[in-house]
């Protein structure tokens, strides 16, 4: 007997006057799984007529799938980012040796930006479906609805298996660090809340999702936008740091066409415009991209000279790397003018 007959067993019995109870008692003794009897039961409801009234079936609407796809596609965004923006904050907290955090900020943006945009269409999207499922709780039994739920809580349940087994390793290799562990907390905390809720809708009548813990959740997802912003500046800071960038950018290509000025010439050019002439040493910028006055540019003496620019904020480590002469941090600058000697004999020498 399949599911269909069972369901077409349950109708006769229930038509002909048989209770609930012996009826599941019967399944039983016959080897039905509770499952079954109980899925069985529930495809009827007693509503004081003769015969036994089907109760209303889920079933999949386009409605229904593009709402449900929508959610877990901005669950997935959000969680995501939300899992990114605590790894910068931990990477920035406690950076490895000689790392960067250019980097971690540069990352703190895009993941403000995921999560702006994703949490807020996730938790209307999701009251959305809330209210439907409130409206019609058999509505919790759609197949889109639970094809999607039970994927979902794979990938969780791999991921939280996957950060037990990474734990482990690290633990046996002896290399437990704090910024690990607090990885692998963040990531085990995201996945677990992911399988809690998703494990939690996954039957008829499911537990709405306690109010204080969705405004825990937004004030979780609110702070961390906070902090990310604090760090790594909000738009006018990106913008002057964008501007500062492509200044250095002006003032390295300048360099490199000096250098081949020199090395072609066996001199220093007089001023930027002579290395116009020739294409190989052409400046395509020698003005500051927002006021427009031209970039410093002295002589020193035979193998040396000076380039000078004016940058809105100091400079990060990605500006203050090996470019030019090859010295750490030459090109390093604080707010406002800067100038830098480059002496390209020592440079040649090199």
């Amino acid at each position: 007997m399949n599911a269909l007959n069972l369901k077409e067993f349950v109708r006769e019995a229930l038509a002909r006057g048989i209770g609930r109870e012996e009826i599941s008692r019967g399944l039983r003794q016959a080897g039905w799984p509770e499952k079954e009897i109980r899925d069985g039961l529930d495809s009827f409801v007693d509503a004081g007529l003769p015969l036994p009234v089907p109760r209303c079936q889920a079933s999949g609407s386009p409605r229904e799938a593009f709402l449900h796809l929508l959610m877990f596609f901005a669950l997935g965004v959000w969680v995501t980012a939300l899992g990114s923006l605590l790894f910068d904050f931990i990477n920035i907290r406690l950076p490895l040796p000689g790392e960067s955090v250019a980097a971690a900020t540069s990352s703190l943006r895009f993941g403000v930006a995921s999560l702006v945009v994703a949490f807020p269409l996730f938790a209307l999207v999701a009251r959305r479906v809330r209210a439907d499922l409130a409206a019609n709780p058999a509505r919790t039994l759609d197949p889109v609805r639970r094809w999607l739920s039970y994927f979902a809580l794979l990938v969780a349940s791999l991921i939280l298996v996957g950060d037990g087994v990474a734990l482990v390793v690290q633990f046996l290799g002896g290399d437990l660090t704090t910024r690990f562990v607090l990885k692998a907390a963040v990531v085990a905390a995201l996945a677990g809340g992911v399988v809690w809720w998703l494990s939690g809708g996954l039957r008829e009548g499911a537990r709405a999702v306690p109010a204080f813990f969705r405004l825990a959740l937004w004030a979780l997802v609110v702070a961390a936008v906070v902090a990310a912003l604090w760090l790594a500046g909000g738009p006018v800071q990106a913008r002057a740091q964008s501007l500062d960038q492509m200044r250095m950018q002006d003032l390295r290509a300048i360099y490199y066409n000096v250098n081949s000025f020199y090395g072609q010439q066996k001199r220093l050019p007089a001023s930027l415009e002579e290395c116009d002439r020739n294409p190989g040493t052409f400046i395509e910028r020698k003005t500051d991209p927002v006021s427009g006055a031209p970039y410093g540019y002295e002589v020193i003496d035979a193998d040396t000279f000076a380039l000078s620019a004016d940058f809105s904020l100091p400079s990060i480590p990605q500006q203050s790397g090996p470019y030019g002469p090859e010295a750490d941090g030459f090109w390093k600058h604080e707010s406002g003018p800067a100038v830098f000697r480059i002496d390209l004999g020592a440079v040649q020498e090199d």
